[in-house]
């Protein structure tokens, strides 16, 4: 061993040890005392145990977040804690396990195993997410790649002998009914949001990455300005109304825009460009015209100037807010199929704004808008943030601990997530159903004690209002069933967004029927309805050297594929070819990429393009992006296409819009030239072309931007 090798994997061993010890596992103390004895034969896994625990734990994370597909991540999760047994077994019996450790062909072996920990990570953090989850859907793959990576971690814990963590009968029927159940599921709420239908699809999906794109500016100190409107074209109304001004000191007034379309001009203060708060409030208003093209948000067309003053231009919403409406006596006691229909509304908002990884913040019936149509809609994203975003502070807003979780009463500092969003659309419900402030009898410190403790609102119907049996009763049951499953102490517990929409629209599709409730008319689908502590203990500090010449072992380590990047980078073919062989046939996915890249290009002598194309394929369906791409011009080579059974065209096509879901600005690009020119599959569609070529822009696609300069689009 050169001196060079002994310092690279001393790093390699203090980094493992690094993520084992943040992981606060059951193995992490043990582990942490490994290398205190020189010549421990375990020493030269600890890298590998180290991106282990690091797996485990964002597996464990992921299923605690997790909006979607929670039965399927609770499998995931079961993977990932029997990993964690092993690996503790593992630790505590070391010395019995010597002979293993010296081992090459156990060290490949777990090798592989800690690449299948990783694969599963992935697939959790996809399908936990409404957009990485549609790409595995749309593909028709979720349950065979869930059922491959079982079998995949299966005989990776046969090959280490790990007995304890193969699942059994019993588990595989429990990772069957939590498959079906979850698909099902997804596919009920994708329908219902309108996700199955194309063009809605690709438009949220545009928006999404817009939304992303702009957090990904903001924090690299990029502002867009926001658009901003000629105030010569925003006109008083010919006809006046009372109503025409509203809210606090009359900050919102009803505007013409374009004498044509009505708009709510509502006085906002923008800071001072040298001001800290200026680029949060250029992130939020740029986001807010991104993530309002619902039809259940209030949508903010961009900023404009009325007397002097700086002024959001928002849509107009005629009957005010739905507070406005049952306090104020609007409408005398709001009909029961009319508050459903405002709930399924407030619901498919609460959705749309979720998919695009956004939280509002401040749900009650203050915030939600309602339209002439009685169409209901979100608005007031003042305290809205993103899911990776701390919550805005408490202070000034004890008010709204009416409709918080008790989580969030509990610590302000809670990271804010769907769970708490839930809860407070429980409350919003209670709210609209009963028509008044939630605890509006109670003091607010009176309130805090009380929903910290378990405690809620009553849920108490008068009997009057609804016959037994009736549509309205069977509502009421309804309201009552979702309101206790959102409101739930227990976080994990709640119902999820899902089936909160499912529930809802179930119940409107029974008993609300076009033109059966003062002011309800039927609605279509629109466009996308839609603590860890570090072990401090004496003994657990980490060496700051590692003596890797008293170990005595018959393998030699596998090259990380950072290294093996670099040594391609540095024109190191040799170095960087033995990595990514190495690597790939030890299932590594990014390795047999780069090996496949190797074997297509001829780099280092190495030249087989059929046995490219499988590594290529092997690792697209492992989700490398860049994989699927080159898979699917692979298979149009002229040299390939006589030599492989398969339907190239049709595979290629089928690949390339897999690259395009996944992120490929290139295969979006593409897939925007099949819809330009009607090929590829698509018929020509002039305005699905033009959404594919702006999310290859995003990416930063050249063909893409000169594309859509050539068609005059801007925005």
């Amino acid at each position: 061993m050169t001196v060079t090798d002994a310092i690279e994997g001393a790093i390699e061993v203090t980094k493992g040890l690094n993520e084992i010890k943040s992981s606060n596992l059951a193995f992490a103390k043990e582990a942490l005392q490994i290398t205190a004895q020189a010549g421990e034969a375990i020493t030269p896994f600890i890298p590998l145990i180290g991106l282990a625990a690091t797996a485990i734990v964002e597996i464990i994370n992921i299923y605690q977040t997790s909006q979607y597909n929670k039965r399927i991540c609770n499998s995931l999760l079961d993977r990932a804690r029997l990993s964690e047994i092993a690996i503790d077994q593992l630790i505590r019996r070391r010395k019995e396990n010597e002979k293993n450790f010296k081992s090459q062909v156990w060290y490949h072996a777990f090798n592989r195993f800690v690449v299948i920990l990783g694969k599963i990570k992935t697939f959790a953090e996809k399908v936990s997410q409404l957009q990485g989850f549609k790409v595995y859907f749309k593909a028709r793959s979720v349950s065979e790649k869930f059922n491959l990576l079982m079998d995949d971690y299966d005989n990776a814990m046969k090959d280490l002998n790990f007995t304890m963590a193969i699942a059994n009968d019993q588990q595989r029927q429990i990772d069957s009914e939590s498959l079906k159940a979850d698909l099902s599921e997804m596919n009920e709420f994708l329908e219902k949001i309108g996700d199955n239908i194309e063009e809605n699809s690709i438009k949220m999906s545009l928006i999404y990455e817009e939304v992303q794109n702009i957090k990904s500016m903001i924090s690299k100190s990029e502002i867009n300005e926001t658009k901003r409107i000629d105030s010569n074209k925003l006109t008083e109304p010919v006809v006046g109304r009372q109503s025409d001004t509203r809210g606090f000191r009359g900050r919102t007034k009803r505007r013409m825009y374009m004498n044509a379309i009505e708009v709510a001009c509502r006085a906002i203060n923008i800071p001072e460009e040298d001001s800290p708060d200026y680029k949060i409030t250029q992130r939020f208003l740029a986001i807010c015209i991104k993530a309002t093209q619902s039809p259940n948000i209030i949508q903010f067309y961009g900023l404009s100037i009325i007397d002097g003053a700086t002024v959001m231009v928002l849509e107009w919403a005629e009957l005010g807010s739905l507070r406005e409406l049952y306090k104020e006596n609007k409408i005398p006691l709001i009909p029961l199929k009319l508050k459903l229909s405002y709930a399924l509304d407030i619901c498919r908002g609460v959705a749309y704004l979720n998919a695009l990884n956004i939280y509002h913040h401040d749900l009650k019936c203050s915030n939600v808008m309602v339209t002439e149509r009685n169409v209901a809609k979100l608005t007031n994203f003042y305290f809205s943030r993103g899911k990776d975003h701390t919550s805005t502070s408490m202070a000034g807003r004890i008010e709204d601990g009416r409709w918080l979780a008790p989580e969030k009463l509990i610590d302000p500092k809670y990271r804010y997530d769907h769970k708490c969003e839930i809860f407070s659309f429980g409350m919003l419900l209670w709210e609209l159903t009963f028509e008044r402030k939630p605890y509006e009898d109670m003091e607010l410190e009176d309130i805090l004690d009380h929903v910290i403790s378990g405690e809620r609102e009553k849920i108490q119907f008068e009997n009057s209002l609804a016959l037994p049996d009736s549509s309205d009763a069977k509502i009421q049951k309804g309201f009552e069933e979702i309101i206790k499953e959102a409101w739930n102490q227990d976080p994990n517990i709640r119902i999820s967004i899902t089936k909160l929409l499912i529930q809802l629209d179930d119940l409107s599709k029974k008993y609300v029927k076009p033109g059966c409730s003062p002011g309800l008319e039927p609605q279509e689908i629109a466009n996308f309805d839609i603590p860890s502590n570090s072990l401090n203990d004496k003994g657990d500090e980490i060496p700051d050297d590692v003596d890797f010449s008293n170990i005595d072992v018959d393998f030699e380590p596998l090259i990380p594929i950072s290294e093996g990047v670099k040594a391609y980078k540095e024109k190191n073919h040799e170095k960087a070819w033995k990595c990514f062989n190495e690597q790939a046939e030890n299932q590594n996915s990014l390795g047999k990429y780069w090996k496949a890249f190797y074997l297509w290009g001829g780099l280092f002598n190495q030249k087989d393009k059929l046995a490219a194309l499988a590594l290529y394929k092997e690792a697209a369906d492992d989700g490398i992006t860049d994989a699927q791409y080159r898979y699917a011009f692979a298979l149009l080579d002229k040299d390939i296409k006589s030599k492989i059974q398969t339907n190239s065209k049709e595979e290629s096509v089928k690949y390339l819009r897999i690259a395009a879901e996944n992120g490929s600005g290139s295969a979006q690009f593409q897939i925007g030239e099949g819809y330009y020119n009607g090929n590829l599959g698509y018929a020509q569609n002039l305005e699905m072309a033009k959404l594919w070529y702006k999310r290859a822009a995003l990416k930063d696609d050249k063909k893409a931007k000169e594309r859509l300069k050539a068609l005059g689009v801007n925005d």
